[in-house]
């Protein structure tokens, strides 16, 4: 049976720390953008221009890349797009030196180069994956294979473009670019197809709870009423219920034993 107790400190400090990476992402972006508007209208042009302008361009996508990883702040996979924000902001970082460097061997431009690339394919696939993962509690069988079979069509993917990059013999190879569209094209399928499935295909209602639940008591809630066989609103409908409680008790629920207000925990 679920008990009240006082609001957890660790989930406040998270959601502090999620709004702080969002401010810096926000911020950043708008630099960026305030930079590349103003030397589009009054700065001078030429090389400075346009690597002003390519600065915002990946500024702006990285961020965005960075942000749909941070989707999964809360959810099961927290530490996955934890990582994948780390990973976007390296390959900002290798993206900002190719752009602005000036000097350099020809064996530092080829590393520089390869970094690059695959810094791309690596932040594009992984905000993607995340972006999957935000399906990953979902309870349909077909939602859930295909999340499965497109989240590992994504990786080998990923991992064959990163290698052609690397590795010259792999690139050359006559099935290469044959075995890299097939999976890319598997790829891009399944991030249609699972997310629409998704819409269309909705959970009963003994897998369904309020978005804005905390994770942890919605994994409660609806292992607990899949357990007994019912929906979450017939789990909880004896606590909620109004005729069976008075006002008063209404109110020593809404409140903790200092005048706080408790949340409820799994």
């Amino acid at each position: 049976m679920a008990r009240f107790s006082q609001p957890d400190p660790s989930r406040a400090t998270r959601r502090t720390v999620l709004t702080a990476l969002v401010a810096v992402i926000v911020i950043s972006f708008a630099i960026a953008a305030v930079a590349g508007i103003t030397v589009l209208l009054i700065g001078p042009e030429g090389d400075l221009m346009s690597r002003v302008l390519v600065t915002t361009l990946i500024v702006g996508g990285f961020s965005i890349g960075a942000l749909s990883c941070l989707a999964l702040w809360g959810r099961p996979a927290h530490s996955f797009g934890v990582a994948g924000a780390g990973v976007n902001a390296a390959s900002a970082v290798v993206a900002l030196i190719s752009a602005w460097a000036e000097q350099g061997s020809d064996d530092f431009w080829r590393i520089l180069n390869r970094l690059l690339v695959s810094g791309l394919i690596i932040s594009a696939a992984w905000a993607l994956a995340a972006l999957m993962l935000l399906l990953s509690q979902r309870h349909r069988p077909i939602i859930r294979i295909g999340l499965a079979a497109t989240l590992v069509a994504l990786g080998v993917t990923t991992a064959l473009a990163v290698a052609g990059v690397w590795w010259d013999a792999i690139a050359d190879a006559d099935i290469y670019p044959r075995a890299l569209g097939t999976l890319g094209i598997l790829s891009a399928l399944g991030v249609v197809v699972v997310p629409v499935l998704a819409l269309l295909l909705r959970d009963s209602p003994a897998t369904s709870v309020p978005r804005d639940f905390p994770a942890d008591v919605a994994n409660h809630l609806l292992e607990t009423a899949r357990r007994r066989g019912v929906s979450v609103a017939e789990l909880v409908a004896p606590v909620l219920d109004e005729p069976t409680g008075s006002s008063s008790d209404h109110g020593r629920a809404d409140q903790g034993s200092n005048g706080t207000t408790p949340t409820l925990e799994a």
